[in-house]
């Protein structure tokens, strides 16, 4: 009777290991890499109980193909693990990124609420919709920002005592 008991328990553990493993792995399979360049922040939510958030306007430069794209960028992350760093949002020549895309999200460029530089919390323009970042086209009021999300390595670390 005991070894049937453990046997079991042995077999929901490793249902369980399974079944969270893999719902941890399917955003990394629709994921590609993007060169990433962020224009400017948008909001930033972050607390001690669920995921923080944090949304950029970014530019886009994707290694498949040669293809320039402004859009809005979601880091949503874990709230012990770290933002995006200030290096990476403020450089100047950008960082390689996974990235999938989210329709769910796209929203017209107007309704984006944008801040002047990205990393600078303090940074809050007045007047959003007046800003206009320095880009070849500067898209209008009404057009739809493609939506994408960042894809976090997964680091995690299972100890059995």
């Amino acid at each position: 009777m005991r070894s049937a008991s453990i046997a079991r328990v042995a077999t929901i553990a490793a249902t369980a290991l399974f079944l969270y493993a893999t719902a941890w792995a399917w955003p990394h399979r629709h994921s590609q890499k993007a060169y990433v360049r962020f224009i400017a922040d948008s909001t930033i939510i972050r607390g001690t109980w669920g995921q923080n958030e944090d949304t950029y306007l970014v530019k886009l430069h994707f290694h498949l193909n040669d293809e320039l794209l402004l859009a809005r960028l979601i880091d949503e992350y874990r709230p012990f693990d770290p933002p995006l760093s200030i290096d990476m949002l403020t450089s100047t020549v950008g960082t390689d990124l996974r990235i999938r895309r989210d329709p769910l999200c796209d929203i017209p460029y107007g309704q984006m609420q944008l801040r002047t530089a990205p990393g600078g919390p303090m940074a809050i323009l007045h007047e959003r919709l007046g800003y206009q970042p320095q880009l070849q086209r500067t898209p209008t009021l009404d057009e739809s920002l493609p939506c994408y999300r960042t894809v976090r390595p997964l680091v995690r670390m299972l100890i059995f005592e």
